[in-house]
């Protein structure tokens, strides 16, 4: 007959299938790490149920790759046939609530946590929210993965680090839903708009102070939602978030003593249990034989002088390395990813939920933090920039490349960044932010710093920020230009004008023709497609007056092609027919009639002059979508046909702007990337009413990112209508 212990680990391995006994490669679930995580005993403690299982041939024993667990085979195990008779022979009677982990499912094994449940779940009950704080390696996590796996309502969760914002936290909560919403407001309105969940943040003491109002007006905006919510981090809270906080403390000897299995007598158990305090991480970590603190010491040291010191030294390199991410990685990108294998069987690493990422467990990580020396810190941040360099083409490795570049203090650690700022700020804006942020409070006069650090608080939007960095620069270029973004988010039309101007009469050749077109587009641009065009024709062409076309053949047709596009949008706007065909004509000239830019101008002229039925505009339609040659300008005449249906009440509105790329989805940047989010986020807004408080906030924010004040103004004004 089994013992409890045996018989739940038994039931646990026949929750995979039999095909992974032959598989190369086996989830970490099967491996002595994952069966310890599964049972939330110490490793150490499994020897004994495993050992017996084998005599008893109800599982089997062998060598595999484990996935995520480094290059290294490890020994695994699958229940046998045997063992899944005996399953058969002895079906399971307990209730669902007491039922082992699954393979597929969630379900968490906690000891001694029985009081700590029923008070988070009073105060969720009372307030609608929670904080759960505690030391590193309590068990934080652990009560909070407990409460969520009871909880009726589904749940949505995100673990923060130093490189997280409301951003992250909204991606991890909704990666389900594309795209979400960047501005603040928006963010609120979009996850108070999403059915009833239960909505968790860990690790909330790891968000850079640089991020942390805007997490926690996240946070706040949930008050008075549908959604329940519980944090966990360490004391101190945020300032800002006054939620009521449960402390975690310490496991109870006669509890703690439960983790280390059964296979060492309860005197045994004891005397280890109140030697690490009760700890569970602690407890976690010891294997028999371990030294045990001496009366009086603490945690710390424990680890530094009987946890790191078992590791092999190489071990120990990649031990320090991962010391210093700052988010969990992939494990198959990881410096020292030979010698996972060695730490995870010590239980030195922390997994993120989905088995694909990992990172030292915190205690560990702060711990060795300590120990490591100034130029042992300059050495792994050099080694990481080594090794992130080969990795540079994901934005998600490029920003970990230059948060190692810029914590050596290189002077040379943005000077190829200008050419993949737009990239990376798209994808990595928030990361950028704290490295940045670091960089300049380590280098105060480093002006380079204080110009990008200001151009990704423009990006975000975030002007106090935007002008504190501002006030770090010499007068110049970079200040003007920091300066004309400032005003343009802030709706400050003639400061704008005015160092748009001073811009204008500084530049020359082609940088000058290309600068008077981007004003005058970003003229013609701020309008929505509902609203009275208050666009200044008239300044538009004074500007164009000003261009002096390039000597070069190549760009002088590019510029003149650009000029011939803005006076369309003005004969357009002035309701100008001959003068619309005739541009078209002159363009058809350059080219050929089939030409994606000709077909896609004449249908703009097609939609404004109400020119054929209904179907004639879809044939068109269909003809000048396909002829487009990037997804981007796919979307753009997707957009305006949706646009014109729209207006006209077409009922496939709807499904025209259903078929057109999603924001995110596209490969642009700069002006046109925002211009673009902005037109989807506005049509939305009026498509999908369910949404239109987010989208209208959202659209408002990329216009103003675009330059477009008139237009912000519009969303803003429609967005107060419908509230």
């Amino acid at each position: 007959m089994l013992n409890r212990g045996q018989e739940k680990l038994l039931r646990y391995l026949g929750t995979f299938p039999d095909a992974l006994a032959e598989a190369w490669d086996v989830p970490r679930g099967l491996s002595l790490p994952g069966l310890s995580d599964a049972m939330n005993v110490v490793r150490s403690g499994l020897n004994q149920p495993l050992n017996t299982l084998l005599d008893l041939g109800y599982i089997s024993r062998r060598v595999a790759h484990v996935l995520g667990g480094g290059s290294r085979r490890r020994q695994v195990y699958h229940i046998t046939q045997e063992g899944r008779d005996w399953l058969a022979e002895h079906p399971q009677v307990e209730t669902s609530a007491t039922s082992p982990p699954s393979a597929t499912e969630t379900s968490v094994a906690i000891v001694g946590r029985a009081s700590e449940m029923k008070q988070l779940e009073s105060l969720v009950e009372e307030h609608g929210r929670a904080a759960v704080a505690g030391l590193s390696g309590v068990g934080k996590t652990t009560l909070m993965h407990a409460f969520v796996s009871t909880n009726k309502r589904p749940s949505r969760w995100s673990t923060v680090d130093e490189l997280s914002d409301a951003g992250s936290v909204l991606a991890a909560w909704f990666s389900d839903i594309e795209p979400r919403p960047n501005d603040p407001e928006a963010m609120v309105a979009f996850v108070n708009a999403q059915p009833s969940s239960l909505l968790v943040i860990d690790d909330l003491h790891a968000v850079h102070p640089r991020h942390r109002d805007g997490v926690i007006a996240l946070l706040n905006g949930l008050e008075k939602s549908k959604h329940t919510a519980i944090v966990g981090g360490r004391l101190p809270l945020p300032e800002g978030l006054d939620w009521p906080v449960m402390q975690l403390e310490t496991l109870k000897p006669e509890d703690a003593k439960q983790l280390l299995g059964e296979h060492l007598d309860e005197a045994r158990r004891l005397q280890v249990a109140k030697a690490l305090d009760g700890h569970p991480m602690a407890l976690n970590l010891y294997v028999d034989g371990d030294d045990l603190p001496e009366a009086g010491e603490n945690i710390q040291a424990f680890v530094e002088q009987t946890m790191l010191s078992n590791l092999t030294g190489q071990a120990l390199d990649a031990l320090d390395s991962m010391v210093l991410f700052p988010r969990p990685l992939p494990s198959e990108v990881v410096p020292g990813a030979e010698h996972l294998g060695e730490m995870d069987d010590r239980a030195l690493l922390r997994w993120t939920d989905d088995g694909k990422g990992l990172e030292i467990q915190h205690l560990i990580r702060n711990v060795r933090r300590t120990m490591l020396s100034d130029d042992r810190l300059t050495v792994l941040h050099q080694q990481a920039v080594d090794h992130w360099a080969s990795h540079i083409d994901d934005p998600a490795y490029a920003v970990l490349h230059l948060y190692h570049r810029t914590a050596l203090g290189l002077q040379s650690a943005t000077e190829d960044f200008e050419e993949r700022f737009d990239e990376l700020a798209m994808h990595q804006s928030g990361a950028l932010a704290v490295i940045f942020e670091r960089a300049t409070q380590q280098r105060p006069r480093d002006e380079d710093l204080h110009y990008w650090a200001g151009k990704i608080a423009l990006y975000r939007q975030e002007t106090s920020q935007a002008r504190e960095h501002m006030g770090a620069l010499t007068a110049g270029e970079r200040q003007r230009e920091l300066a004309y973004g400032v005003a343009m988010l802030e709706g400050d039309v003639a400061q704008a004008a005015d160092l748009l101007e001073r811009h204008l009469e500084q530049a020359q050749g082609v940088d000058a023709a290309r600068w008077v077109l981007k004003a005058a587009i970003q003229r013609l641009d701020d309008r929505v497609f509902d609203g009275v065009s208050e666009a200044n024709v008239n300044e538009v062409r004074r500007l164009l007056n000003r261009i002096t076309l390039p000597d070069s053949a190549s760009v002088r047709a590019s510029v003149t092609v650009s000029i011939s596009l803005v006076q369309l949008a003005i004969a357009l706007l002035e309701s100008d027919e001959e003068k619309a065909q005739s541009l078209c004509e002159s363009l058809a000239s350059i080219s050929h009639e089939n030409d994606p830019l000709v077909l896609q101008s004449r249908f703009k002229v097609m939609l404004k002059f109400s020119h054929g039925s209904p179907e004639d505009k879809k044939a068109a339609y269909e003809e000048t979508v396909s002829a487009q040659t990037t997804a981007f300008h796919r979307g753009v005449v997707g957009l305006t046909y949706a646009e014109h249906l729209a207006l006209q009440k077409g009922p496939s509105a709807k499904a025209v702007f259903d078929g057109v790329p999603l924001p995110d989805a596209l490969s642009i940047s700069g002006t046109p990337q925002w211009r673009y989010a902005a037109r989807w986020w506005y049509l939305k807004g009026h498509l999908d009413p369910s949404s239109s408080t987010a989208s209208l906030r959202e659209a408002a924010r990329c216009f103003r990112q675009a330059g477009c004040t008139s237009a912000a103004a519009s969303a803003t004004a429609l967005l107060h209508r419908l509230l």
